[in-house]
């Protein structure tokens, strides 16, 4: 039997990131695993020429991280998790370099990650994130679609 000893569970606050963490958690208590939540901020892109008014784009990707820890932090606090067995982290990049790289610091035996399911010309312009954590992930990738994501929110 396989032991997993941390679950390693990226959220963008979406419904289907979400969706994905309530599975996560019972994952989690079912096999007394640690859960780490990650968030990655991903770097603003603007032309040279474009204004944030008095702030810069570094400030504005300060204003995101911290708001980002503050959304986390009440995520964590709702879990009703021992904090032993929970972590939390926001991280700064492209999301899916991040999601593997904290996934092998943190050695995690499996990822529970949403995916937004885009399919066409999305797929293509967008890419899936969960895609490419699939190809490089240290560890198994459990994904969420946004389908199953409705229905695992309905049952709870």
């Amino acid at each position: 039997m396989v032991k997993w000893e941390t679950i390693l569970c990226p959220i963008d606050f979406s419904e289907v990131s979400l969706a994905a963490l309530r599975l996560a958690r019972s994952l989690r208590k079912m096999v007394d695993a640690r859960l780490v939540l990650v968030y990655v901020v991903e770097p603003i892109v603007a032309p040279s020429d474009f204004t944030f008014g008095p702030m810069t784009s570094g400030d504005v990707e300060d204003r995101l991280v911290e708001r980002s820890r503050q959304s986390l932090a009440e995520i964590v606090s709702g879990l009703d998790i021992p904090s032993d067995k929970l972590g939390s982290r926001v991280e700064h990049g492209r999301a899916s370099q991040e999601i593997v790289r904290v996934a092998a610091e943190e050695k995690a035996d499996l990822i529970v990650m949403g995916t937004h399911g885009y399919t066409g010309m999305a797929h293509v312009l967008l890419g899936s994130t969960a895609e490419r954590v699939l190809r490089k992930a240290p560890c198994p990738v459990l994904t969420v679609r946004a389908q199953t994501a409705a229905d695992f929110s309905r049952e709870g």
